[in-house]
Parts: C-alpha cells; structure tokens; sequence
C-alpha cells in the first residue's frame, strides 16, 4: 500500500523485482502459514495432529478426530491456492499500472518488522521446544483443557525429531540451491518474445489476473465461493462476495436502519407526546404488576 498506493491485486504485479526483500518475507511467510517446513506453521498444524490423534481413545473421539484431521488438511490445500494467487500476482508478471512499475523499497522501518517476523517463523520451526510447553503451560494456567499427562509427554519428546526435520529440509533445500546456481551460472541465458498465437504483441492487461486464477478452484464450491460473474457483450467481469457480510450482515443492518429512520416518527419534539408515552408506559407497567401479583 506504501508503495503503490492501492490495496486491489489487479493493479499489482512485477514487484518482486522492485521490492525482492519485501517479495521474499511474503514468500516465507506464505509457505509458514501454508504449514511447509521448516517454518512455525508446520509447527502448530503438527501441534494440533497430535492433540487430535493422543485425543482419540474412544469411538466418538476418533471420529471426531477423523473429521478435524481431514479439515485441517483441506484448510492446508486452500491455504496453499489463495498463497500461491496473491504472491503470483502481486510479485510475479509484469507491472499492470505505472504505480506499480514505479514502486520501490520503503526503508528500514518497513523492513525491520517484516524481517523481524520472518526470523520468528524461522526460530519457532527450527527450535519448536522454545515455544510450544511455553503455550501449553499457559492454556493449563487459564483454565483450558489440556490433554493427558502422557500425551503431553510423547509432545515434548517429539520436539527434537521436530527440530531434526527442520534442519535437514533446510540443508536440503540449501543444498539444492547451491547446486541449481553453479549448474546455471556457466550456462547461456536465451530470451525471446512472448508468443502471441500470431496476434498482437501481449500487454500486461493479458495477465492472469486473481480472479482468474482462482475461478477454477472456486467452481467447484459453486453458490458458496461467494464469487459473483457478469457477462456481456461488452466483456466479462467477476468480484468476490462475502456471503456472511454482504449477504448476512449487511442487509439485516440496512434493514435496521430503515426501522430507525421509520422509529424517528415518534420523537416529534412536542411536550404532550411525550407526556403521552409516560403515560402510557406507565399504565403498561401497571398492568403487568397487578397480573404478576394475581398470579400464582
């Protein structure tokens, strides 16, 4: 938003050129929130698997279980859809606008927090026993239930295989790196045009846009993607909608604005109306006093 001054993805794209320190963070913090390791996502997502199968020791439990391990995962899949969108388009491409083609770096003080949240997903799936009996420790301490002593224990031994896996697909992934850039660094770079299948040159307008890209993933959620389409003979355009909302929210506020203004009507700023309403208000809280006594 610094840096070109607009928050909607379709008037974005190319930045990881202009930005590449703050396109890696976003890179990193994506695969954390996606639960890839070595990163703290993996961490808590391992966290709660492990709470949910210890938990397990009835029918109904397991169940249970079976249901929560199987959301988990599909919240890791769509998770990993919508990442993969808005890093495409936001860091990938070719600028859209001439504000994106002209943004840059925004200084330390834009940097130092983002660099210093990707340190944290690093240290926390590196080092997970540094903060995970920590956390347990406070939802014991405020009253949450906490799961059996000996699954609390097969966690805390299981902390330092954690720490091992990090660490390995760290050197693994170092060491792939490695390998890619010295296997690439004597080798010819060709470029060439995009192919335009014999048509006009392509512009960035012809990008995959966010919509786009997540049509496909969305069709088959139907009416409960929220994703609303428009066609024409002049084009076609979709926006997302959000279903508790605009669908939910909104209309039950809207309508309660229509019975505010409609209630307006009795504050008609005359004295013996209101005198009225006492009046009346108070025969009502007569009534319902003497039918409550005569009740038995």
């Amino acid at each position: 938003l610094r840096a070109t001054g607009t928050r909607d993805l379709e008037r974005l794209g190319g930045l990881a050129r202009r930005m590449p320190w703050t396109a890696a963070a976003f890179v990193l913090g994506s695969a954390a929130i996606v639960g890839l390791p070595p990163l703290n996502g993996f961490v808590s997502e391992w966290v709660v698997f492990q709470a949910l199968l210890h938990g397990a020791d009835t029918a109904s439990a397991l169940r249970v279980a079976s249901v929560g391990a199987t959301g988990l995962a599909l919240i890791g899949g769509l998770a990993l859809a919508c990442f993969a969108k808005v890093d495409g388009v936001v860091f990938l491409g070719t600028p859209r606008t001439p504000a994106a083609a002209a943004a840059a770096e925004r200084g330390l003080t834009a940097l130092g927090p983002m660099a210093a949240l990707a340190a944290a997903c690093v240290a926390i799936g590196v080092l997970p026993a540094l903060v995970v009996p920590p956390a347990l420790a406070v939802g014991a301490s405020i009253g949450l239930p906490t799961a059996p002593p000996d699954a609390l224990a097969a966690v805390g031994a299981a902390l330092p295989r954690v720490t091992l896996v990090a660490v390995a697909v760290a050197l693994i992934a170092a060491a792939l790196w490695l390998a890619r850039g010295r296997r690439l660094a004597g080798a010819p770079v060709a470029t060439s045009g995009t192919w335009a299948c014999a048509g006009a040159p392509p512009t960035p307008r012809m990008q995959y846009t966010a919509s786009s890209y997540a049509a496909p993933l969305l069709a088959a959620f139907g009416p409960l993607a929220g994703v609303r389409a428009h066609a024409g003979a002049a084009g076609f355009h979709s926006h997302p909608l959000d279903l508790v909302l605009d669908g939910l929210v909104f209309p039950a506020w809207r309508r309660l604005g229509r019975l505010a203004q409609e209630a307006r009507l009795l504050q008609a700023g005359r004295l013996r109306w209101y005198l009225l309403y006492v009046i009346l208000t108070v025969l009502a809280l007569l009534v319902y006093v003497g039918r409550a006594r005569g009740s038995p």
